[in-house]
């Protein structure tokens, strides 16, 4: 398993963007921001009321997309 970074998950939702000071939120977990810094991670998730949560991959599920 290979760490990839972070996503703010707020209820049912993820964190997408911050644009001029407002958050933009998705339903898709593949539209959400992976975030490199763990800093940064809770700062978001502490303004918007969100849980960070950490993101892997597994190398095995890698090779079968690259067929």
């Amino acid at each position: 398993m290979e760490f990839v970074g972070y996503v703010v998950k707020i209820g049912n939702c993820y964190f997408k963007q911050k644009v001029n000071y407002d958050y933009v939120i998705c339903r898709l977990f593949k539209e959400a921001m992976k975030i490199t810094t763990i800093d940064y991670a809770k700062k978001i998730a502490e303004e918007t009321g969100g849980v960070v949560k950490h993101l892997y991959v597994s190398n095995k599920k890698l090779d079968e997309y690259k067929e």
